[in-house]
């Protein structure tokens, strides 16, 4: 199964039996035909419409419906009825409010990301071992306000690793967010909405919270949850492919625009960087603990259903996603 985007403004999203079909003024052309048993979620970025039989069809099937700006920014999600594993969902609400457990978990999180972050930047020839001596601090860490203080302080290490990576002329000063201030700040922040996307589908479907978690503090509207697994893939998947973009050329200067005072896709830069980004999901790795090969999407969708697992006492500790 794969996801449906759907970029092209003021088109029309129906259901003729078992197939959805993207069309222009009102179904008289077509765009696109896929079977709805193919298609695990779809994500429109942009205007358009989708009739209530293609929502329901998508809905009892289970596939989420997500809604983009053009800029990658989240709007909203129309998902299946919640999973109803309540037993679940309580031991996630119990650790959160247990704070030796809730600051395990946290640090987890941060060790994956951090453990990852060092393959990346030594994959890329940099030299880690201010960071390999952070993730000792880390790891030996007690304190929920010092680990996020030592993450701050790898991330910071890490960008300035890996932003001599980009072609010169695409070279960041800095990692700049609201908004991104160049076009490598405006692909990854792009990649990162997209991998929280993901994060977030894995959660639901192994029915946990998305908005509860241990080391982002839940707030109003903010899937918590998502954001702590999506640290252990941001430089493998969401870096990964930003640089790979601009470094294979993929991605040029023109296929940036800066209509909204700040760099964004064109139509052209955004089919590229949706064909990279399912490349990347789709690639086969070993799972360190598993011993399975999977896609990156059923990593993710693993790592959640780990969690489930420790959480339900089923496993004695959580252990994040590492590559080597």
């Amino acid at each position: 199964m794969g996801t449906l985007y759907v970029l092209e403004p003021d088109v029309y999203i129906s259901k003729d039996g078992g197939v959805l079909r993207v069309a222009r003024r009102a179904g008289r052309e077509v765009l696109l035909e896929r079977p709805l048993a193919h298609v695990s979620d779809v994500v429109i970025l942009g205007r358009a419409t989708m009739t209530s039989s293609a929502i329901q069809a998508c809905t009892q099937q289970g596939t989420a419906i997500h809604y983009l700006t053009r800029t990658g920014s989240y709007i909203a999600q129309l998902a299946p009825i919640e999973n109803k594993n309540v037993p679940m969902r309580i031991k996630q609400y119990e650790a959160y409010l247990n704070n030796p457990w809730k600051h395990q978990l946290a640090r987890r999180f941060v060790e994956g990301k951090v453990s990852n972050a060092i393959v990346f930047a030594r994959r890329g020839g940099a030299e880690v071992k201010d960071l390999l001596a952070l993730l000792k601090d880390i790891q030996r860490c007690e304190d929920t306000d010092s680990l996020r203080g030592f993450e701050g302080n790898a991330a910071r290490l890490y960008f300035a690793l890996i932003k001599d990576k980009f072609p010169e002329h695409f070279a960041p000063e800095s990692r700049t967010k609201r908004p991104p201030r160049d076009p490598a700040n405006s692909l990854l922040s792009l990649a990162y909405t997209f991998l929280a996307k993901e994060c977030q589908a894995a959660l639901r479907i192994a029915g946990l919270d998305p908005y509860v978690g241990y080391l982002h503090e839940a707030k109003y509207g903010r899937p918590a949850l998502a954001l702590d697994l999506m640290e252990e893939f941001r430089a493998i998947l969401a870096d990964s492919v930003t640089l790979s973009l601009f470094n294979r050329a993929m991605v040029t200067e023109e296929m940036f625009e800066d209509s909204q005072g700040y760099p964004t896709l064109t139509d052209d830069g955004f089919k590229q960087f949706l064909r990279a980004w399912e490349d990347r999901l789709s690639q086969q790795v070993t799972h360190p603990y598993l011993k399975q090969k999977f896609d990156y999407r059923q990593v993710m969708l693993a790592q959640a259903r780990i969690l489930g697992k420790h959480l339900m006492g089923e496993l004695p500790e959580y252990l994040p996603f590492s590559v080597r």
